[in-house]
C-alpha cells in the first residue's frame, strides 16, 4: 500500500500575520497558489491537510483511524492563526441531504455551525470555500477531452455536452446552498467558488479558449486551469485581510 506524502508544512515569511490552511486533498492543491498570493507577507503559513478527511463535515474516518478533526483543533488552538482557510470537499455529500422544517433543527447544519463557531473563536478571520459542482462522468473530464481530440474532434460543438445549466446545478444542490448560506459568524468570509467557475447560463467543465479541463482525475480535483479561475477571488480576500491586519 502506498503511503500518502506529508501534507503538512510551515513556511516562514517576513510579515506579522499567522496563516493556516486546513482541509483535505482539495485544500493542499490550493496551497501553492495561496502561498504565492501572500508573497511572504506573513510570519508563518501553516498547512495542515489530509486526503479524504473533513473538518466542517462529520468525518466517519475519525472513528476508525486517527481523529483528523481533533488534531486540527489542537493545531488551531496552539497556532492561534490570524486567518484560517478551510478548503475541503464534502466527501459524504452530507450537506446536500434534503431536510424539512427549520434549518436550525437540522443536525448536519448544526454540526457545521458548531465548527464555524470554534474557528471564529480561535481566529480573527475564517475563510470557507463552498462546494463546486462535480460532474457525474464515468471518465475524467480531461480524459474525455484528450480522447476526443485524438479522434479528430476539434470544434467547439464537439465538447458542448461537457456542461450543465446553471439553474439545473442550483436545483440539484439547493440543500447544500441553503446550509452554506445559513452559516453565521461575524468574522467568516464565504468564498463562493462555484460562482467564479460558473458565471453564465451554463457551467462548463473546461476552458473554451484552450480546451483545458477544470477537473483532473476521477475524484474531480481542481486542475491548474480551475485554480486560475479561482485565483482572483483568493487574491481579493488576501488583499483585504492584509489591509485590515496592517
Amino acid at each position: 500500500m502506498m503511503q500518502e506524502p506529508q501534507l503538512r508544512c510551515m513556511a516562514k515569511g517576513n510579515g506579522t500575520a499567522k496563516v493556516l490552511l486546513i482541509g483535505n486533498s482539495y485544500g493542499y492543491r490550493t496551497f501553492p497558489t495561496l502561498l504565492k498570493l501572500f508573497a511572504g507577507k506573513f510570519k508563518e503559513f501553516r498547512l495542515f491537510t489530509k486526503s479524504s478527511r473533513m473538518f466542517l463535515n462529520k468525518d466517519p474516518l475519525d472513528e476508525s483511524t486517527f481523529e483528523f478533526s481533533a488534531f486540527a483543533k489542537i493545531v488551531i488552538e496552539k497556532s492561534k492563526p490570524d486567518i484560517v482557510f478551510v478548503i475541503e470537499k464534502d466527501m459524504e455529500a452530507a450537506q446536500n441531504v434534503p431536510y424539512s422544517g427549520n434549518i436550525e433543527d437540522d443536525p448536519i447544519f448544526n454540526f457545521t455551525q458548531s465548527r464555524i463557531k470554534f474557528l471564529s473563536e480561535h481566529s480573527q478571520t475564517v475563510v470557507i470555500d463552498d462546494q463546486y459542482f462535480k460532474p457525474q462522468l464515468t471518465k475524467g473530464v480531461a480524459s474525455i477531452i484528450v480522447e476526443r481530440l485524438r479522434n479528430g474532434q476539434t470544434t467547439r460543438d464537439d465538447f458542448e455536452d461537457l456542461k450543465i445549466e446553471r439553474e439545473e446545478y442550483l436545483d440539484e444542490f439547493k440543500y447544500d446552498q441553503k446550509r452554506f448560506n445559513a452559516l453565521k459568524s461575524s468574522n467568516v468570509v464565504k468564498n463562493r467558488v462555484q460562482d467564479q467557475i460558473c458565471r453564465g447560463e451554463f457551467c462548463y467543465f473546461f476552458n473554451h479558449k484552450n480546451l483545458h479541463s477544470f477537473y483532473g482525475d476521477l475524484a474531480l480535483h481542481q486542475t491548474t486551469e480551475m485554480i486560475k479561475k479561482l485565483k482572483r477571488g483568493y487574491r481579493r480576500i488576501i488583499k483585504h485581510f492584509l489591509y485590515e491586519h496592517e
